[in-house]
């Protein structure tokens, strides 16, 4: 290998885009070392391994950086070595390979409804490779319009950063597509841009495509399937072009049926309350006791399935008024805190992002599921330490909003501008309330639509019932560290400090 422009290589792309084949194929080039995912953060290089490169994975998660430098370091002379790295894995490490000239980016795209089928049949018979056909495990899989929109949102989120990284940065990458990985001619074109000299003069065959066939061999309900995607782009969607994942916000927004009303919720908000108060519109009773239980099963409100549909309803809803509604950023966080992170129940909480909270940043809390308050403080764990808890919480917070933890940043605490930015690429906002004002806001609009005896009392502000509340807590560190966290949310929505309501 002479004159290699770069000092290693990251495939990036999403799972079930044909990453594995990608990996084995460039394996086959003499001068070329393609490890596996370096950065997932169950594992490094794969399942089995805690360890690699001398490194262990709480090693990795504190200096990204210094487990691709061993990488480099233990590569063979004149052998340019890489990796995988997918959506979902340490975003320090998306973030300093792509801001890095000496990696080439290698960007691998499926067809995300391939991707999606495929991951879904992966998931259902836990089956991630194949290498023999005897050992092939196959399924046909239920077709869910939700949970696609879902991940192409996801996927198209992920390569829109990595294209737009790239642009602002003048990087070039080598776009390569599930098709072409085998295509020996598109593999020694890599190979030369990677700076190669060697060529192969034919692919050996080493792990066999798993799910073989039309989709309609793959999906249980395909000719629904068809009908839903109709005005989706259809089953060749491609997903190039797209904006971020919170762009539009489509499936945050919902619409009552007896008024010109469209609620664009922020994940973290009031919303329950918003939307028992649009029930009760509708003509349901808010004060439903499994309110929350319907939301999730079968929700009584529409939703524009695309941009098309968000239009028809827009031009056949004159005078319409489409809102929203912030949370101050403190009371946001400790709603977050205790549902997702303390925890009544073991299956409400976050357990991977728990345990690493825990490990970096000192947030020691009690046994998740802990009911018994008493009980709690006769163990030692009272205010105080609840406070010092949240205290470590926010300091996670801070360092995951900023791209510094090997963690996802869960919608839950994402900043709440960044879905007024979504919904403003596709909607005009009438009304952007803060919770302490959606009484007032609601009483206009139940002036302006003579929304008659519609009961605004549902939208009044209650302590959430958690174990310790938010009062017994705060302090101003607290504050200022929300402040330093959420800054643009306080400046742009206009928050003073923190009060009980």
């Amino acid at each position: 290998m002479t004159g290699a422009p770069y000092r290693y290589f990251a495939i990036l792309g999403m799972m079930r885009t044909g990453s594995n084949l990608l990996q084995r194929s460039l394996d086959q080039f003499p001068s070329i070392t393609c490890h596996g995912e370096l950065f997932n953060p169950a594992f490094i290089n794969g399942p089995a391994n805690q360890t690699d490169f001398g490194m262990t994975t709480a090693e990795r998660d504190a200096d990204p950086m210094a487990l691709i430098d061993a990488m480099v370091a233990i590569g063979k002379r004149d052998t340019l070595s890489g990796f995988r790295l997918f959506d979902g894995h340490d975003p320090q490490a998306t973030s300093a390979v792509l801001q890095d000239p000496s990696a080439a980016k290698i960007v691998l795209r499926r067809n995300p409804l391939d991707s999606f089928v495929s991951l879904k049949i992966a998931k259902e018979t836990d089956q991630w490779m194949l290498m023999k056909q005897r050992a092939r495990r196959s399924t046909r899989i239920h077709f869910d319009i939700a949970e696609y929109r879902d991940y192409l949102a996801q996927s198209e989120s992920f390569y829109a950063r990595v294209n737009h990284s790239l642009k602002v940065s003048g990087q070039t990458a080598f776009a390569i597509d599930y098709s072409d990985v085998s295509d020996l001619a598109v593999l020694n074109g890599l190979a030369t841009w990677l700076g190669v000299d060697e060529r192969l003069e034919s692919v050996e065959a080493g792990i066999l495509r798993q799910n073989p066939g039309p989709l309609e061999e793959k999906v249980a309900n395909y000719a629904e399937m068809l009908d839903l995607l109709r005005d989706e782009g259809g089953v060749h969607r491609t997903g190039e072009g797209a904006r971020s994942d919170r762009a539009g916000g489509l499936r945050f927004m919902h619409m009552t049926q007896r008024a010109p009303l469209l609620y664009a919720a922020i994940p973290g908000g009031p919303n329950e309350q918003v939307h028992r108060w649009l029930y009760g519109i509708d003509g349901g009773d808010p004060q439903r006791d499994n309110f929350a239980t319907m939301m999730e099963t079968f929700p009584p409100f529409g939703s524009p399935q695309n941009r098309r549909a968000l239009t028809d309803w827009l031009q056949t809803h004159p005078g319409n008024v489409c809102f929203t509604c912030v949370r101050h950023p403190v009371a946001r966080a400790y709603d977050v805190f205790m549902t997702k992170f303390f925890g009544n129940k073991d299956e409400d909480i976050f357990p991977r992002i728990r345990t690493h909270a825990q490990e970096r940043y000192g947030m020691n809390l009690p046994a998740a599921g802990s009911t018994d308050r008493a009980a709690l403080e006769r163990s030692g764990y009272d205010v105080a330490r609840h406070r010092e808890s949240f205290v470590a919480f926010l300091d996670f917070l801070r360092a995951n909003l900023a791209g510094r933890t090997p963690m996802r940043v869960d919608a839950l605490w994402a900043p709440q501008y960044e879905f007024i930015e979504g919904f403003s690429s596709a909607i005009t906002l009438s009304l952007i309330l803060r919770e302490e004002d959606l009484i007032a806001g609601a009483a206009y609009l139940k002036k302006r639509f003579s929304l008659g005896d519609v009961r605004n009392g549902v939208l009044r502000k209650s302590e959430q019932d958690h174990l310790f509340t938010l009062d017994e807590i705060w302090t101003p560190q607290i504050e200022a560290q929300c402040r330093a966290a959420y800054g643009r949310d306080y400046l742009q929505f206009g928050f003073s400090d923190w009060r009980k309501a």
